[in-house]
């Protein structure tokens, strides 16, 4: 009967192990998706803000002083968002690797870049 007891509850162990892993892999793939996405996207999109950008502060030279001031403001907020996505995306595996191993424990996550890259 203790036999038997010690069975379950190493089986029950190992099923748990197992569900554990699978989970953290499966959260790891996660990760390494959105920061495919993040890798892939935001330099177009920082892109398009930087021609807009330059747009809009040449549409406001052609304008009276009020709008000119605006369209100064305006431009420099969309250059310096380009610039902070870009920044974002370049560091976005670095800091996802961080955040998995703090979330996951101390789990292992070697090629969590690699897979970031070619996603």
């Amino acid at each position: 009967m203790i036999g038997t007891g010690r069975k379950a509850a190493t089986v029950f162990a190992a099923l748990v192990v197992m569900s554990a892993l699978a989970s953290a892999q499966g959260i790891i793939d996660q990760l390494g998706t959105i920061c495919g996405t993040m890798v892939s996207i935001v330099p177009i999109v920082a892109l398009l803000m930087f021609i807009t950008a330059g747009l809009v502060y040449v549409a406001g030279q052609i304008m009276g002083a009020e709008t000119r001031s605006r369209a100064n403001v305006w431009s420099t907020a969309m250059l310096v968002g380009g610039i902070i996505g870009l920044v974002l995306a370049a560091s976005a595996p670095y800091f996802l690797q961080v955040f998995s191993q703090a979330a996951l424990g101390g789990t292992s996550l070697v090629g969590t870049e690699a897979r970031c890259a070619t996603t």
